[in-house]
């Protein structure tokens, strides 16, 4: 499609009792329904977004204070670049839709102030969303210091928030791992700390989703500030008592440099946010030449239904002959492995080996950054035993690296995932970040990073007893907020009674498909899955975990969600019912234009059991999905054609 361009639009204003200079230029396609427009007014630099002519992001701030410059004032226009169309085309191997190919508009547009400090802002505008970065383009041996980075959100037009308080950071957990809570836009954080990244708003028009991409080390990462007054939304650096006290919260650069990409993905419902992949598009290409080795799947976990398994060489056996029972390539090993008594992880390894299924091993982050005694630790933020310990996991044939306990967004801790990636791409280890900051786009950069955590997830049924009551209604919020910006190891899938839990068989079931991980960790004991109709232990031989195509078929945050993933020729539809109520639901499936052979799995009458259908009727499928219920259902393309599912 041939991309227009509207042109450059300077509006000079003079005012009647003082001369007030101001200048705006706008950035659109007319193929599109949004419009970026950049403001310089009395020396600052504000900006807006507009849908369809509705404002939506409503005059906001940008600008940069630098410990050797102040770039928030005094500005005056000095050049910008010709907007250009482009194409964000790359193929991952694993996400909600391993295949991306989005066209966009770039345009930069370059401030100076007084002393002739320059700043540069640089937009990419697609049809549904943007990103905005700040940069500076001069050169300079000298580090700078991001003292505050100025940019605001103006959501004023008010409307109803999704926000994760940005928590406490403790000896055990990040900021990240605190339910979402519905408020009104502009509501305080309650623990004054702020917002995570992502952040979800429903405006008047509009859904808007806002998040950050591209920090390659040298960054820290940031959230939403505490307080949002009339709705504007400011960013805040990490806690300067996150990592142990150690090391600043604030950027330190050497020029020339720039921000982190701010993401702002935008739709007038919510399958254009379900859909987004900007924080992926936005970010560094990979490198990577090889990537055969990287393999997306479902791995058997001890650790949830037996914290002690990890201590003992037959109890990883068995996970390892479950995961061999259910053809999941993996089986992770967790925290204290080196302790194993019966056997040691070298035996472990033979003995997965001849049961082919692969390993991953978990290992403690820390470093002085933590003080947690689980091990393996002291490794891995170690420059030198970490290229030692990596090349020897590669030549046992280990397959992943699970890595604990970040504690912060702090550079030096950004740092440590950057080096850590780049080692394990080297000696060809898949990563899993857990205790973690959220997914910043660096599964495009390291293809590897097959999920992370970020998420109050099902571990959380050990530690706190109000975890089920919430549960239900945060997995109905996490596929529009957490899991849209990357993989989210939330541990899926209890079918067994040993945690209390209101969610049914159907509820635990339909996770493994509303939430997309590249590496799959199933949480339940061995006997939750043996129990199950082989109809459903066949599904979960099936289940894929990296996917072509995702599609919202209804819901809202905290009440419902039914999703719609394909990968390859089957398409998965999964759909959970978060309140304590009784609904009656009519999924349309008519999108799936051919022949399939169908299996719908749902709760039946008592709630006990899961039932298995096959006949779907012009294909629409009647669900009476009891409280905190829920299903999946499997289109297979029968087998003597050749055609490709897609959505016609």
């Amino acid at each position: 499609m041939r991309i227009r361009l509207i042109g450059l639009l300077i509006l000079i204003v003079m005012g009647c009792d003082t001369i007030r200079k101001q200048e705006t230029w706008v950035l659109s396609n007319p193929d599109h329904p949004l419009r970026f427009e950049l403001h310089i007014e009395n020396g600052q630099l504000k900006y807006w977004v507009k849908q369809e002519g509705q404002v939506v992001i409503d005059t906001s701030r940008l600008g940069v204070i630098r410990n050797d410059a102040d770039l928030s004032q005094n500005l005056s226009f000095v050049a910008k670049t010709e907007a250009v169309a482009f194409t964000d085309d790359f193929t991952l191997p694993t996400g909600k839709q391993r295949k991306v190919n989005k066209q966009g508009i770039r345009q930069s547009f370059t401030f100076e102030n007084a002393l002739g400090n320059q700043l540069t802002i640089t937009c990419q505008l697609y049809e549904d969303g943007l990103a905005l970065r700040q940069e500076f383009p001069e050169r300079s041996d000298q580090e700078v210091i991001i003292e505050k980075d100025l940019m605001t959100f103006n959501l004023s037009a008010g409307g109803r928030a999704w926000l994760q308080p940005y928590d406490e950071v403790t000896k055990w957990e990040p900021a990240y791992e605190e339910f979402y809570k519905e408020v009104v836009i502009g509501t305080d954080s309650p623990y004054g700390h702020g917002w995570c990244f992502p952040a979800l708003f429903k405006m008047p028009s509009s859904w808007v989703l806002l998040s950050e991409s591209g920090i390659d080390g040298d960054y820290a990462g940031s959230h939403l500030d505490h307080q949002a007054k009339e709705g504007i939304y400011a960013l805040r650096w990490p806690e300067s008592d996150e990592y142990m006290g150690l090391y600043s919260q604030k950027p330190v650069l050497t020029l020339p440099g720039h921000t982190s990409w701010k993401t702002i993905a935008l739709g007038k419902n919510l399958d254009t946010i379900i859909q987004s992949d900007l924080v992926k598009q936005v970010a560094r290409k990979s490198s990577m030449k090889q990537t055969a080795w990287i393999k997306p799947g479902v791995a058997s976990w001890s650790w949830l239904s037996d914290h002690d398994s990890p201590l003992s060489f037959e109890k990883l056996k068995s996970f390892v002959d479950l995961a061999a029972e259910m053809d999941w390539e993996y089986s992770l090993v967790d925290a204290n492995w080196i302790h194993m008594k019966g056997g040691n992880i070298r035996e472990l390894i033979e003995y997965a080996n001849a049961k082919k299924v692969g390993l991953l091993l978990w290992y403690n982050s820390g470093g002085k950054h933590n003080t947690i005694i689980e091990a393996p630790r002291d490794i891995v933020s170690d420059k030198e035993k970490r290229k030692t310990e990596f090349a020897r996991l590669q030549e046992w044939g280990i397959k992943g690296v699970k890595v604990d306990f970040f504690q912060s967004d702090k550079p030096e801790m950004m740092k440590l995932y950057k080096e850590i990636l780049e080692d394990a791409a080297t000696y060809e280890l898949m990563v899993n970040f857990h205790g973690c900051t959220i997914p910043r786009g660096w599964s495009k950069t390291y293809p590897h990073l097959m999920t992370m955590e970020a998420v109050k997830g099902a571990e959380t049924y050990t530690f706190s007893n109000d975890y089920a009551r919430y549960a239900p209604i945060a997995n109905t919020i996490l596929p529009f907020t957490r899991n849209v910006v990357g993989g989210m190891d939330y541990t899926p899938v209890l079918l067994s009674d040993q945690y209390v839990h209101i969610t049914t068989k159907g509820h635990e079931l339909a996770l493994t498909v509303l939430f997309e991980s590249g590496i799959l960790h199933m949480a339940d004991k061995i006997n939750g899955f043996e129990k199950q109709p082989e109809e459903v232990k066949q599904l979960l031989r099936d289940l894929p975990t990296a996917w072509d195509e995702v599609k919202l078929l209804q819901g809202y945050p905290g009440k419902e969600v039914v999703i719609a993933r394909r990968e390859a020729n089957t398409w998965y539809v999964g759909g959970i019912n978060g309140e304590g109520m009784e609904k009656e639901w009519s999924i349309d499936l008519s999108f799936i234009e051919q022949d399939v052979e169908w299996l719908v799995v749902q709760d039946d009458e008592n709630q006990k059991m899961l039932r298995t259908q096959h006949d779907v009727a012009d294909k629409k499928v009647s669900i009476k999905c009891p409280p905190y219920g829920g299903f999946i259902i499997q289109a297979k393309l029968v087998s003597d054609s050749t055609e490709e599912l897609a959505i016609q």
